[in-house]
């Protein structure tokens, strides 16, 4: 029986620790984004931003099993020799131990996640922000310029277009409405 654990616990320490590694290193996702419990695609159900900040708790992963058997065996041996009698007992206290330490690493990973920020700014009022012409902007129906606006507390450069005259660059603008993602209408100030 303890030859049986100790190769359990062995090629999953062995597993964890490659893992660990390419990890770190960068050629192996971190995110276990892969469920093996998923039989759907979330993208299909949630949109692309919401999938995107969801950072969804997943349970059933590559990860959390290799860590409930890496603990798992360890602990059940030790267990076993402190003397936890029947063997099948010190294997089921190993387990549960096993599965909580991997619920942990689960839980570490999804925290992780959900630090992470594309810096894209989704949702925000337009309409009368201050900025500055930052790339000429034409006058009326003539191209688009550039301007920079400042949205809590960040500097973001938008596209703008004009429905009045020529606003050079350096002078203060007033945002007048959000085009689309990229593009602001805008007018001169003083």
């Amino acid at each position: 029986m303890e030859t049986v654990l100790y190769w359990i616990a062995g090629v999953s320490t062995a597993l964890f620790m490659l893992r660990l590694v390419l990890m770190f290193i960068g050629l192996e996702g971190a995110d276990d984004s892969a469920s093996l419990l998923d039989a759907t695609d979330s993208a299909d159900v949630i949109g692309a931003h919401d999938l995107a900040d969801a950072a969804d708790f997943k349970v059933f992963t590559l990860m959390t099993f290799i860590v409930t058997f890496m603990v798992g065996g360890w602990v059940s041996l030790l267990f076993i020799q402190l003397g936890f009698e029947p063997a099948w007992l010190a294997m089921s206290a190993g387990g549960v131990v096993g599965f909580i330490a991997a619920m942990g690493v689960s839980y570490a990973i999804y925290s992780m996640r959900k630090l992470e920020h594309d810096g894209t700014l989704r949702k925000f009022e337009a309409k009368g922000l201050k900025g500055t012409c930052y790339v000429k902007v034409p006058e009326s129906g003539a191209g688009k310029g550039q301007v920079q606006v400042t949205i809590s507390g960040r500097l973001f450069t938008f596209d703008a277009v004009s429905d009045g005259p020529e606003i050079p660059s350096f002078k203060p603008i007033v945002v007048m409405e959000r085009l689309d993602e990229k593009t602001l209408r805008v007018c001169p100030t003083e």
